[in-house]
């Protein structure tokens, strides 16, 4: 299932760039459906590329409060794999969720768009895969998949443009 965002912001597109790509922990505070993130991991392998592991931890409240009880809390987690790219203004990435990661597979690109001297648009392009066989009989498997793939995806889409959000917040309390 395909993931798709465009969301342009009235900030240069080197600022947007460089602080997605260093100060995702700043953004937490602003993104209310995020307890924390944290750099696990950072290598630059060649100039202007830089390789990051960030640790992203859901807040419980994303857990309907009637599932709270049932849910592992320790598991609503996901790993963002990324291989930025300065030079063609790209983010390469790869999402690890922390409940079922075999079965759950998401990754694509994110672009940075010069519209102009203080606009960027940011074009976040991606796949979601769900792979239910073995966990559900194959024929349910087969039909349920797109349907809940389609679900995740109404649901990951919103917190790709959440963080775009926060970090436009992030970015007008810094000119502040």
């Amino acid at each position: 299932m395909d993931i798709t965002v465009d969301h342009r912001v009235n900030f240069p597109r080197t600022l947007v760039f460089e602080t997605m790509r260093d100060h995702m922990p700043d953004l937490a505070p602003y993104l209310p459906n995020v307890d924390g993130i944290e750099v696990r991991e950072r290598k630059e392998p060649a100039a202007g590329v830089v390789e990051l592991v960030n640790f992203w931890k859901a807040a419980k409240t994303e857990i309907p409060n009637v599932a709270r009880p049932f849910v592992d809390q320790s598991k609503l987690n996901w790993i963002d794999r990324a291989k930025w790219t300065q030079g063609d203004w790209n983010c390469a990435w790869k999402l690890e969720v922390g409940f079922m990661p075999e079965r759950v597979k998401c990754a694509g690109q994110t672009q940075y768009v010069e519209e102009g001297p203080e606009r960027t648009l940011v074009r976040m392009r991606g796949k979601l895969e769900l792979d239910l066989k073995g966990l559900l009989p194959g024929l349910i498997a087969r039909s349920a998949t797109p349907s809940v793939e389609a679900f995740i995806v109404k649901m990951v889409q919103p917190n790709f443009e959440k963080t775009i959000d926060a970090l436009v917040k992030y970015l007008e309390s810094k000119k502040a």
